[in-house]
């Protein structure tokens, strides 16, 4: 059996690893003639630490990357709570890891072999016959295989083309992302500081390599101009009031290393496929990132994807497909509704709205607090 993976991401070059293992052959299509994360760290909870692990890529990102526990403070620093990274371990048997996103993927593509992935391989269309499918490229190429799964990301192509749904959710908040290249000392290994304000986040954690890596949101009207005065310029005057490591952070970032995106999700669907093509990660289910589940989501549908087509009948994907869709989708689904819920309370703007959350947040048992992970960094494929 071979599949055709559309998209080089992290979810794609996972499923990638993980259906190989399988026994099954597969070449990604990646429309990037390299692959590069810039500005970008990553959170990998334990839900997907422990798939990682299947694939023998767990040691190079755990040496790579750091331990982060979490550490939540006040938009001005005053502490409401924390939980080591002991605790998640101790918890939920795995680490929680914050790495830079190009370093995931190296250690991804470090268990393929030469030519699995294919750069510069745009998809323009597919279709599907007797036999198989037939992916077109947009240079003239063509790629044939029994089966062909979207992980194209959150504008995906082959999800036009297989639901036809239209374009995602703004999700009233927009982001800056950055890599302080000397920013380890700003944030130990162990701790993610988080700050929650009116109507706005920010985060900061090591990621290894003497690297840390921060994140800023801010409620917003989709597609707002951007200051003129420059990325850098704008996110320290939203940050003139905050917690001191939040603005060395982003001093100590290079102004052409910030990234500003708008932050969409979508309904969950009830089917992510037809016959012998389906979804995989953003392409599926794109969530907000305030639960730190993106990633982590799509690790767990790569391995629930490779062991149900391990399997699957002869010459029938398409079966394989639809019980993969079918153990997924309630799952993902419930992430999706679950950062939609954290997001708008971490972007609340409304000041009782506010002070209840910090209120009871500071009042809540730590117990109470590591137990309502238990459906997101304790499950188990």
């Amino acid at each position: 059996m071979k599949a055709i993976v559309v998209g080089g991401g992290v979810g794609g070059l996972t499923a990638a690893g993980m259906l190989r293992r399988a026994g099954i052959e597969v070449v990604v299509l990646e429309r990037a003639r390299e692959l590069r994360a810039a500005g970008a760290g990553i959170a990998l909870w334990a839900n997907a630490t422990r798939v990682l692990r299947r694939l023998d890529v767990y040691e190079a990102i755990r040496h790579a990357g750091a331990e982060i526990g979490g550490e939540v403070r006040k938009w001005r620093g005053e502490r409401l709570f924390s939980f080591s990274a002991e605790d998640l371990r101790r918890r939920f048997g795995g680490a929680n890891l914050a790495v830079y996103r190009a370093d995931l993927q190296a250690a991804l593509l470090a268990v393929l072999p030469d030519g699995a992935v294919r750069l510069g391989a745009e998809l323009t269309g597919f279709e599907q016959h007797g036999g198989g499918v037939t992916a077109y490229l947009a240079n003239g190429g063509i790629e044939t295989g029994d089966l062909l799964v979207g992980a194209d990301g959150l504008r995906s192509a082959v999800r036009a083309r297989v639901l036809g749904d239209g374009p995602p959710r703004y999700a009233g908040f927009t982001a800056w992302r950055g890599i302080s290249e000397d920013g380890g000392g700003l944030m130990p290994e162990g701790i993610g500081l988080n700050l929650w304000g009116r109507g706005a986040e920010f985060g900061l954690a090591n990621i290894g390599g003497g690297r840390a890596y921060w994140y800023a949101t801010e409620n917003a009207p989709e597609g707002a101009p951007e200051d003129l005065a420059g990325r850098k310029k704008e996110v320290l005057r939203r940050l003139a009031l905050a917690y001191e490591p939040a603005r060395e952070a982003v001093e100590s970032t290079e102004e052409a290393d910030i990234l500003r995106t708008d932050l969409y999700d979508r309904e969950p669907a009830r089917r992510w496929g037809a016959g012998r093509v389906t979804l995989l990660g953003d392409a599926a289910h794109p969530m907000t990132p305030s639960l730190g589940q993106g990633a982590c989501q799509a690790i767990e549908d790569a391995a629930v994807l490779a062991d149900t087509l391990a399997g699957a009948a002869p010459g029938d994907p398409a079966t394989a497909l639809r019980s993969y869709e079918r153990r997924r989708v309630r799952r993902a689904g419930s992430i999706v509704r679950h950062s939609r819920r954290m997001g708008r309370v971490m972007q609340a703007e409304n000041p009782l709205l506010h002070a209840l959350r910090d209120g009871m947040a500071r009042k809540m048992p730590s117990s109470l607090r590591l137990r309502m992970l238990d459906p997101v960094a304790g499950y188990e494929v």
